[in-house]
């Protein structure tokens, strides 16, 4: 399964949350994900995918745009 399909599944079961309505801008407040929310994300795509994602840079991440970014997920700017 794609990276970007584990995500969407995450967020589809965890968050009630359609990773294609997402806007890339969208912050995580917005779509209320906490900060032990985007680190279980993380932790899982790093155990599965065998990524190893700076913890700075988690720390850093405050938009849905940030959080792909990091699991190596380009997306495209809100138009």
């Amino acid at each position: 399964m794609p990276i970007r399909d584990y995500i969407a599944e995450f967020l589809r079961t965890h968050g009630d949350l359609e990773i294609d309505t997402i806007p890339p801008d969208a912050t995580l407040n917005d779509l209320e994900l906490d900060s032990l929310t985007v680190l279980s994300i993380i932790v899982l795509v790093e155990k599965k995918y065998g990524l190893q994602v700076p913890e700075q840079e988690v720390i850093a991440a405050r938009t849905f745009a940030d959080l792909m970014t990091l699991v190596g997920i380009p997306v495209a700017p809100a138009s």
